[in-house]
Protein backbone atom coordinates (compact mmCIF):
# COMPACT_ATOMS: atom_id res chain seq x y z
CA UNK A 1 0.00 0.00 0.00
CA UNK A 2 1.39 3.39 -0.76
CA UNK A 3 1.94 6.10 1.68
CA UNK A 4 0.95 10.00 1.38
CA UNK A 5 4.47 10.43 0.89
CA UNK A 6 4.19 8.73 -1.62
CA UNK A 7 1.05 9.90 -3.52
CA UNK A 8 2.96 12.75 -3.09
CA UNK A 9 6.00 12.00 -4.76
CA UNK A 10 3.84 10.55 -7.69
CA UNK A 11 1.64 13.70 -8.09
CA UNK A 12 5.33 15.61 -8.38
CA UNK A 13 5.75 13.62 -11.62
CA UNK A 14 2.86 14.18 -13.12
CA UNK A 15 3.32 17.87 -14.32
CA UNK A 16 0.02 17.35 -16.50
CA UNK A 17 -2.09 17.03 -13.55
CA UNK A 18 -5.01 19.51 -13.71
CA UNK A 19 -7.84 20.02 -11.21
CA UNK A 20 -10.94 22.03 -12.10
CA UNK A 21 -14.69 22.38 -10.77
CA UNK A 22 -17.07 20.28 -12.80
CA UNK A 23 -20.90 21.11 -11.69
CA UNK A 24 -20.70 20.17 -7.57
CA UNK A 25 -17.38 18.07 -8.07
CA UNK A 26 -13.96 18.09 -8.69
CA UNK A 27 -12.49 16.80 -12.29
CA UNK A 28 -8.92 15.64 -11.75
CA UNK A 29 -7.05 14.60 -15.50
CA UNK A 30 -3.72 13.36 -14.29
CA UNK A 31 -2.88 13.66 -18.44
CA UNK A 32 -2.16 10.72 -20.96
CA UNK A 33 0.48 8.86 -19.58
CA UNK A 34 -1.76 8.27 -16.38
CA UNK A 35 -3.84 5.04 -17.23
CA UNK A 36 -6.98 5.78 -14.87
CA UNK A 37 -6.75 9.63 -16.38
CA UNK A 38 -9.37 11.21 -15.17
CA UNK A 39 -11.13 10.84 -11.62
CA UNK A 40 -13.91 12.62 -9.82
CA UNK A 41 -13.71 14.28 -6.60
CA UNK A 42 -16.61 14.66 -3.91
CA UNK A 43 -16.27 17.99 -1.50
CA UNK A 44 -15.48 15.08 0.99
CA UNK A 45 -12.56 13.83 -0.27
CA UNK A 46 -13.60 10.98 -1.54
CA UNK A 47 -13.22 9.59 -5.44
CA UNK A 48 -15.41 7.62 -7.31
CA UNK A 49 -12.82 5.06 -8.25
CA UNK A 50 -12.22 1.65 -6.19
CA UNK A 51 -9.65 3.76 -3.87
CA UNK A 52 -11.70 6.22 -2.36
CA UNK A 53 -10.18 8.84 -0.44
CA UNK A 54 -6.60 7.21 -0.62
CA UNK A 55 -6.70 8.04 -4.39
CA UNK A 56 -3.99 10.59 -5.59
CA UNK A 57 -6.81 12.29 -6.94
CA UNK A 58 -7.86 13.66 -3.64
CA UNK A 59 -3.81 14.95 -3.06
CA UNK A 60 -4.62 16.62 -6.28
CA UNK A 61 -7.60 18.38 -5.26
CA UNK A 62 -6.43 19.53 -1.55
CA UNK A 63 -2.97 20.79 -3.13
CA UNK A 64 -5.68 22.96 -5.78
CA UNK A 65 -6.83 24.03 -3.05
CA UNK A 66 -4.22 24.89 -1.45
CA UNK A 67 -3.22 27.13 -4.00
CA UNK A 68 -6.40 29.07 -4.04
CA UNK A 69 -8.16 27.01 -6.51
CA UNK A 70 -12.07 27.42 -6.92
CA UNK A 71 -14.75 24.84 -4.48
CA UNK A 72 -17.51 23.47 -6.43
CA UNK A 73 -20.86 24.98 -5.27
CA UNK A 74 -23.14 24.01 -2.50
CA UNK A 75 -25.23 21.07 -3.76
CA UNK A 76 -29.12 21.81 -3.05
CA UNK A 77 -30.27 20.49 -0.05
CA UNK A 78 -31.17 17.42 -0.91
CA UNK A 79 -29.22 16.29 -3.84
CA UNK A 80 -26.67 14.16 -3.84
CA UNK A 81 -23.78 13.97 -7.13
CA UNK A 82 -22.71 11.23 -5.61
CA UNK A 83 -24.28 8.20 -3.21
CA UNK A 84 -22.96 9.49 0.77
CA UNK A 85 -21.02 7.59 2.34
CA UNK A 86 -23.24 7.18 5.58
CA UNK A 87 -26.63 7.21 5.57
CA UNK A 88 -27.91 11.05 6.76
CA UNK A 89 -31.02 9.24 8.67
CA UNK A 90 -29.00 6.94 11.00
CA UNK A 91 -25.20 7.38 10.09
CA UNK A 92 -24.59 3.59 8.89
CA UNK A 93 -22.87 2.97 5.94
CA UNK A 94 -24.55 3.59 2.79
CA UNK A 95 -24.19 2.54 -0.72
CA UNK A 96 -25.33 4.10 -4.46
CA UNK A 97 -28.24 2.33 -5.49
CA UNK A 98 -28.96 3.10 -9.62
CA UNK A 99 -32.76 2.48 -9.25
CA UNK A 100 -33.40 5.49 -6.97
CA UNK A 101 -31.68 7.64 -9.24
CA UNK A 102 -33.39 10.78 -10.23
CA UNK A 103 -32.36 13.86 -12.27
CA UNK A 104 -34.20 16.45 -9.19
CA UNK A 105 -32.06 14.14 -6.29
CA UNK A 106 -29.10 13.30 -7.61
CA UNK A 107 -27.69 9.79 -6.92
CA UNK A 108 -29.81 7.30 -5.70
CA UNK A 109 -28.56 5.30 -2.40
CA UNK A 110 -29.81 2.76 0.13
CA UNK A 111 -28.61 2.54 3.57
CA UNK A 112 -26.92 -0.97 5.06
CA UNK A 113 -29.01 -0.15 7.90
CA UNK A 114 -32.80 0.70 6.91
CA UNK A 115 -32.25 0.48 3.08
CA UNK A 116 -34.38 2.08 0.70
CA UNK A 117 -36.55 3.41 3.39
CA UNK A 118 -33.80 5.68 4.86
CA UNK A 119 -33.68 7.43 1.57
CA UNK A 120 -37.21 8.29 1.50
CA UNK A 121 -37.22 9.21 4.61
CA UNK A 122 -34.49 11.75 4.48
CA UNK A 123 -35.98 12.91 0.94
CA UNK A 124 -40.00 13.03 2.38
CA UNK A 125 -37.95 15.22 5.78
CA UNK A 126 -36.36 17.72 2.70
CA UNK A 127 -40.04 17.92 0.74
CA UNK A 128 -42.13 18.33 4.62
CA UNK A 129 -39.40 21.04 5.36
CA UNK A 130 -39.58 23.18 2.03
CA UNK A 131 -43.74 23.02 2.28
CA UNK A 132 -43.27 24.38 6.23
CA UNK A 133 -41.66 27.08 4.67
CA UNK A 134 -44.02 27.81 2.01
CA UNK A 135 -47.53 27.86 3.10
CA UNK A 136 -48.65 28.69 -0.24
CA UNK A 137 -50.10 26.34 -2.88
CA UNK A 138 -50.66 29.28 -4.97
CA UNK A 139 -49.15 32.54 -3.82
CA UNK A 140 -51.10 35.85 -4.08
CA UNK A 141 -50.50 38.47 -6.88
CA UNK A 142 -50.74 41.81 -6.74
CA UNK A 143 -50.10 44.68 -9.45
CA UNK A 144 -47.94 47.31 -8.94
CA UNK A 145 -50.13 49.34 -7.93
CA UNK A 146 -51.18 47.24 -4.63
CA UNK A 147 -54.57 46.47 -6.34
CA UNK A 148 -54.84 42.58 -5.43
CA UNK A 149 -55.54 40.44 -8.50
CA UNK A 150 -55.64 37.09 -7.14
CA UNK A 151 -55.67 36.13 -3.42
CA UNK A 152 -53.60 32.98 -3.12
CA UNK A 153 -54.75 29.66 -1.95
CA UNK A 154 -53.03 28.17 1.25
CA UNK A 155 -52.03 24.76 1.56
CA UNK A 156 -53.72 24.36 4.64
CA UNK A 157 -57.37 25.41 3.06
CA UNK A 158 -57.30 22.68 0.39
CA UNK A 159 -55.27 19.69 2.45
CA UNK A 160 -57.14 18.82 5.70
CA UNK A 161 -55.94 15.64 8.03
CA UNK A 162 -59.55 14.50 8.72
CA UNK A 163 -60.51 11.59 7.41
CA UNK A 164 -62.98 11.36 4.48
CA UNK A 165 -66.48 11.37 5.25
CA UNK A 166 -68.09 7.87 4.66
Amino acid sequence: MMTNTTYTAVLGQLETTQVRVNGYLYQVDFGPAVRSRCHTVDRQKRCTCGLGASCPAVLAVIEYLAEGGAEPPDPPEGYFPLAPGECPVCGAPAHFDQQLCHRKRGAGWTCSQGGAGHYWRYHFSILAERIKANPWLFPPVTAPDGTVLYPGLLRSDVISTSEPAA
